[in-house]
């Protein structure tokens, strides 16, 4: 909960979205899905088991948290220390980050206090924003409770009534994965492993049973009996268009919107607009020729 206000609007969800890549690639933690209301969230995470990090694996998982600016010092900082015969030294300030890697604390804490700088910042307000620790619940590593888990969050903005598909509300794994998300598909392909990899085949038997989990009942709101078997009529498969018209609608939360020529001439005029390098997202070409600037991954150091 959230100061027990409903106070995430749609930018502020885009941003703990955001937050919540970054803090996934820095930790090495693979979400499989979540969802991003207006006054808690819900996120499934899979803990890898540990892996020994070479040095420019670490300095590539802080790329994902830090700005390039920090990056940049930190490796300066590293050379600088090694040139001394400081080779100790040098370890241990790389070590500062790395054992944070790998834990699910660490990354709710990051998270949490990296969201709420933002929040603060953008809203002139100071002091804590969330009412208490986040609360977890251990799920077994089995297809079956993964995939209960992931319906029940994927589910959040159906019993809330804020959509009637999920793949209409863009802060959740589903919906993003939808609209061409490559980390959110690559949850859901991981959740859905019994059948071949294939994207539109995973996609089909997820909504298929997000539907059939999500019926309506006398207690909760739900899709219909109509809507349902809409849906398995399709086989899960979305209709002729929707897949498109989503992934637009995804793509077109970003700052600029053309090919990526027009993006480029923009950025060369208003360079010094941006205190850094802005990002590109592009769709496979195949769906459109169009790029996409983004707001800034990484977040000050």
């Amino acid at each position: 909960m959230v100061d027990r206000r409903f106070i995430l609007g749609d930018p502020e969800k885009e941003a703990f979205r955001r937050i919540l890549r970054q803090c996934e690639t820095f930790y090495g933690l693979h979400i499989l899905t979540y969802c991003i209301m207006s006054n808690h969230f819900h996120v499934l995470i899979q803990v890898p088991e540990p892996v020994e990090l070479s040095e420019e694996d670490v300095l590539h998982r802080i790329e994902a948290l830090y700005s390039a600016k920090f990056v940049a010092g930190l490796r300066q900082d590293l050379d600088a220390l090694r040139q001394a015969g400081q080779h100790s030294l040098a370890q241990a300030r790389l070590d500062s980050f790395s054992r944070r890697m790998g834990s699910l604390s660490n990354f709710m804490k990051s998270l949490k206090q990296r969201f709420s700088s933002f929040y603060n910042r953008n809203h002139q307000r100071s002091g804590t924003l969330w009412e208490e620790r986040f609360r977890s619940v251990i799920v077994e590593g089995d297809e079956r409770a993964l995939l209960t888990m992931a319906l029940y969050i994927d589910l959040n903005p159906i019993r809330a009534g804020l959509v009637s598909d999920p793949a209409e509300y863009r802060f959740c794994g589903y919906a993003e994965a939808v609209g061409g998300g490559h980390a959110a598909r690559e949850g859901l392909l991981s959740l859905v492993s019994w059948i071949p990899r294939s994207w539109r085949s995973v996609q089909a038997e997820y909504r298929r049973l997000l539907y059939s989990t999500g019926e309506e009942t006398s207690i909760r709101k739900g899709f219909s009996r109509e809507e349902t078997a809409a849906v398995e009529a399709r086989e899960g498969h979305l209709p002729a268009g929707a897949a498109l018209r989503h992934r637009i609608r995804y793509l077109s939360e970003g700052v600029i919107l053309g090919s990526r020529g027009f993006i480029d001439s923009w950025l060369d005029q208003n360079r010094w607009r941006f205190g850094r390098e802005r990002a590109f997202e592009s769709p496979p070409r195949r769906l459109l020729d169009i790029a996409l600037l983004r707001p800034p991954q990484t977040a000050p150091g």
